[in-house]
């Protein structure tokens, strides 16, 4: 099978633009949400096609596929990501390139994974690559460190924000832990973002770090409460008891109001 017949085939079971589009545009890719700035606004085309949906599509393209080997069905999937500026297509692709079956595959063919991260304008999309250089990150850290660090530094803020959540992206799912002082070095360098789901992205590695060694999290919150933005909050706190919660949002207030005053 080539890539013409396979973008054939996902475009005759996608649904045709319908009345989800626009929620799912402005819920995953902050399209028309009165709160967005333009670069945090996502250009891709949404279709408004369920997950479900998608799966299902999914499903088909792996049936037709799954005589090819490995590397060859790999390459293809790329070709559709390459291929089209279709939220609802790229996140066919994502689909097809998970699951267990393809380990070994997301492991081989890590440089297109990273490639990848440059085409994203959305917290879906950047999430699910995540998943996968998480996982790649924790079996084998010296493949994905050394750019972790470039991303950290970028101009694209979409690969800011995957510097952090790439390397955990749900700390409960490893069995192995980056030590959260390397960690927190990254988060720091990004807590006065100015890009809102880069802040999202810090609230989010900290509630993960929360998890690796919540005394040095604590810590490291406390020594920075007055610049962990009000959108990274919720995300850092999350699993703070209560009254610790109330103490820290008290102190904050408090400390940031003496910021402002000088």
């Amino acid at each position: 099978m080539e890539l013409i017949e396979l973008e054939k085939l996902i475009f005759k079971n996608l649904a045709p633009p319908n009345k989800s589009a626009a929620y799912i545009a402005r819920y995953v890719g902050g399209v028309d949400h009165e709160d967005r700035k333009p670069n945090e606004m996502s250009k891709l085309k949404f279709l408004g096609n369920t997950l479900p949906a998608l799966r299902s599509i999914a499903g088909v393209i792996s049936e037709k596929t799954a005589h090819l080997p490995p590397q060859k069905r790999w390459n293809l999937w790329v070709g559709i990501w390459n291929s089209t500026q279709i939220y609802d297509v790229r996140t066919i692709v994502l689909i097809l390139m998970g699951g267990k079956k393809n380990q070994a595959s997301r492991q081989k063919n890590v440089k297109d994974l990273v490639r990848m991260v440059s085409d994203v304008d959305n917290w879906a999309l950047s999430d699910g690559l995540s998943d996968f250089l998480a996982e790649i990150f924790e079996a084998d850290p010296k493949l994905l460190l050394s750019q972790y660090s470039k991303w950290n530094k970028s101009k694209n803020p979409w690969e800011r924000r995957q510097s952090i959540v790439g390397i955990y992206c749900y700390a409960r799912r490893r069995k192995k832990h980056h030590p959260a002082a390397k960690t927190l070095k990254l988060v720091e360098a990004l807590l006065d973002d100015p890009h809102i789901y880069v802040q999202k992205g810090v609230g989010w590695t900290l509630r993960e770090v929360d998890r690796v060694d919540g005394k040095l999290q604590k810590k490291f919150v406390q020594k920075h409460l007055h610049r962990i933005s009000s959108t990274a909050w919720f995300a850092t706190s999350e699993l703070y008891d209560l009254p610790l919660k109330k103490r820290l949002v008290a102190l904050r207030k408090e400390t940031r109001k003496q910021k402002r005053k000088t």
